[in-house]
C-alpha cells in the first residue's frame, strides 16, 4: 500500500470528518486568505478581527489556561514556537505577559504566508524577545529538544488529517517540554453563533467567509484525540472550553525532556 492509500485508510479507520449529531461533515476547501485573496489592507483587517475574536471569545484563554502554569513552574528561560502565527498577536501578548511577571521567554512566530509576516513584523516591531520566521510548519529544521513548547491557535483546522498527525508527531518529538494547541470545534451551534457576531467582529469579507469555512474545516475533540494517538503521543489530553474551543496538551515525561 502506498503512502497516499495508507493515509486514506488511516483516515477512514480513525473516522475523521464524519457527520454526527450537531456536527456536520468536515470540508477541506481552501480559505480565501490562504489562496492569496485580498489586499494587504484586507489581510491586516482580517488578522486584526481574528485576534479580537480569539482574545475576547475564548481562544486566547483556552491557550493561556494551560500554558501559564507551565511557564511559571519552569526553572529557566523557555523557548516557544507559535505555529501559524498569523499577525503574531499571541507572541506579542505572551512577551508582554512574561515581562510583567519577570519570566524569561524567547518566542518565535512561524508562518508560511509572507503577507501574514508583513503584518506580524509591524505587530512585534517594538518587542525584543519575539522573532519571526517564514517556514512550513511541517518541515521545520529543528533538532529534538531545541524548543521547549510548540503552541498554536486556530491553525490545526487548516490541515487535512494526515498533515495534522504529521505535525503533532514532529512537534511533540522536537519539543523539550510539550505541545499546547488550541482550535475551534466543528458544529452547528458555532456556525450559528458566528453568523450572529459578524456585525461586530467580522466586518471584513475575508473574516466573514473564512470564519464560516474555518468552523466547517475544524475537528471535534474526539477526532483530535484520535489524531494525537495516531501521532504516537502518549496520554494526550483534550480539554473543551466555552464557547466551542478545544485544547490539546501533551507534556513530555520528565525522563524524555532535555536537561
Amino acid at each position: 500500500m502506498d503512502s497516499t492509500s495508507a493515509s486514506l485508510a488511516q483516515q477512514h479507520t480513525l473516522r475523521i470528518g464524519e457527520a454526527s449529531f450537531m456536527h456536520p461533515p468536515r470540508v477541506d476547501d481552501a480559505e480565501l486568505l490562504d489562496l492569496g485573496e485580498g489586499s494587504i489592507a484586507d489581510v491586516r483587517d482580517n488578522l486584526a478581527e481574528m485576534w479580537l475574536i480569539n482574545r475576547w471569545l475564548g481562544g486566547l484563554s483556552a491557550l493561556t489556561l494551560h500554558l501559564y502554569p507551565r511557564l511559571q513552574a519552569a526553572p529557566s528561560l523557555v523557548t516557544i514556537i507559535d505555529l501559524g502565527t498569523g499577525g503574531a498577536e499571541i507572541p506579542r501578548y505572551l512577551a508582554n505577559w512574561s515581562n510583567r511577571h519577570r519570566i524569561p521567554l524567547r518566542l518565535v512566530g512561524i508562518d508560511w504566508a509572507s503577507r501574514n509576516l508583513k503584518v506580524a513584523a509591524q505587530t512585534v516591531r517594538d518587542v525584543q524577545n519575539v522573532a519571526l520566521l517564514q517556514a512550513d510548519a511541517l518541515r521545520l529544521p529543528l533538532l529534538d529538544f531545541s524548543v521547549d513548547y510548540f503552541i498554536s491557535s486556530l491553525f490545526l483546522h487548516h490541515l487535512p488529517p494526515e498533515a495534522v498527525i504529521a505535525l503533532l508527531r514532529s512537534s511533540y518529538q522536537s519539543a523539550g517540554r510539550g505541545i499546547i494547541m488550541t482550535d475551534l470545534v466543528r458544529g452547528l451551534l458555532p456556525l450559528a453563533a458566528f453568523r450572529l457576531i459578524q456585525p461586530i467582529f467580522a466586518r471584513n469579507y475575508l473574516t466573514r467567509h473564512d470564519g464560516m469555512l474555518s468552523i466547517r474545516r475544524a475537528y471535534t475533540p474526539d477526532e483530535l484525540y484520535q489524531m494525537a494517538l495516531a501521532a504516537g503521543i502518549p496520554q494526550p489530553s483534550i480539554t473543551t472550553h466555552w464557547p466551542w474551543r478545544m485544547t490539546l496538551v501533551a507534556d513530555k515525561p520528565l525522563n524524555d525532556r532535555s536537561m
